[in-house]
């Protein structure tokens, strides 16, 4: 009953919108008004009224109200026979030329002439994800590309999106049970190259170095790790496994000083560890500074191996051997199983793409014990 109340308000609204006795720059009646006019609760208001977001027909501004920005549909035809493109929003905690800023550049390349997007940076912070989510669908959204703070719990008003079937992608994340469409790189396979690329020259006592973020991707790259480790019968001990890298993760108050003091306590506490695998490319930054505190060469006393690095190699002195996610392929991905979806709500998948290891000069022979 309360989805055929919705839908009804929703179609009446919409007819006085597209039928002109709501004009591009009106405001709605306040939902009082509408509570009133159609007998019906609140929520049914709110949902009628999302949809109509949701639909590009209206945007919803706090203390001003619901207004019409548009007499077509998203990606309906416009008066003066052109096309309008849909807007398209992507909310990430934040990027740079190690990951991020590339997964960026294919987004928009794929979405070139196709969408217009508005980009929103949470910092790492849940409750400004939330608002800037809510934000973006307040100017009209069609779709939404989402790199979330967290793979533990999905934001509010992104269930609220999956369960009414809004465009939604999720990138770099992997959500379980939540019927959502997805592109990840291939965590677990990086995992296991960057171990096995560290046995084969010979190293067995081998560190796993990351942050205590909680999200999906650093949990598949431990994985790989461990299933290197199963097939050549070695155990990864979990004091091996250090968690305490907290500076790298968005929004922390911890400085580097405090984690390469955390870290140079953890190589201290295990001299017998002949190389690292390091799941972010900052936090093998910190490594390496804490390595030369102790003295200890890299790659002739410890080698390295990370995912990502900057195509510059910012460390110079010593360019890491990593594992490169194809982060253009993931934005590009990523717009097109939007895309996928502003043509057939619904159009739901996952998609992982491939990783690769690229030598550089922190990694080498295991040394002599």
């Amino acid at each position: 009953m309360t989805e055929a109340l919705y839908a009804q308000v929703h179609e009446a609204l919409r007819a006085r919108i597209v039928g002109g006795d709501l004009a591009v720059g009106d405001r709605l009646p306040a939902q009082a008004e509408l509570v009133e006019e159609f007998s019906v609760s609140a929520i049914t208001i709110k949902r009628a009224l999302d949809m109509l977001r949701d639909e590009g027909f209206v945007t919803r501004r706090p203390r001003i109200g619901t207004i019409v920005v548009s007499t077509t549909p998203a990606g309906g035809a416009r008066p003066d026979g052109g096309s309008r493109l849909p807007l398209v929003g992507y909310v990430v905690p934040g990027f740079d030329d190690a990951f991020g800023s590339h997964l960026l550049g294919g987004l928009l390349d794929a979405s070139s002439e196709r969408a217009h997007v508005v980009v929103g940076m949470s910092r790492g912070d849940s409750e400004l994800e939330e608002r800037l989510i809510e934000e973006q669908l307040d100017r009209g959204l069609d779709g939404l590309v989402l790199l979330p703070t967290s793979s533990q719990a999905i934001p509010q008003s992104v269930a609220a999106l999956v369960g009414r079937g809004f465009p939604l992608v999720i990138v770099d994340r992997t959500l379980t049970g939540v019927p959502v469409s997805t592109v990840t790189s291939d965590n677990v396979t990086g995992g296991r190259l960057a171990a096995e690329y560290l046995f084969e020259l010979g190293h067995t006592r081998i560190a796993l170095v990351q942050s205590p973020n909680a999200v999906s991707t650093l949990d598949e790259r431990r994985r790989g790790v461990v299933a290197a480790h199963a097939a050549h019968q070695v155990r990864l001990e979990e004091s091996q496994v250090y968690s305490g890298v907290r500076s790298v993760v968005p929004g922390s108050d911890v400085t580097p000083e405090d984690d390469v003091d955390g870290l140079v306590g953890f190589l201290e506490a295990h001299p017998d560890l002949t190389a690292c695998v390091v799941t972010e490319y900052h936090s093998a930054r910190l490594v390496l500074q804490a390595a030369q505190r102790l003295g200890r060469a890299v790659p002739g006393d410890l080698s390295v191996v990370c995912f990502d690095a900057p195509p510059e190699y910012v460390d110079a002195a010593v360019p890491l051997t990593h594992v490169e996610q194809d982060q253009h392929a993931l934005g590009a991905r990523a717009f097109e199983l939007l895309e996928r979806q502003l043509a057939e709500r619904g159009d739901v998948s996952q998609d992982t793409v491939p990783v690769r290891i690229l030598a550089g000069g922190s990694t080498g022979p295991a040394p002599a014990r």
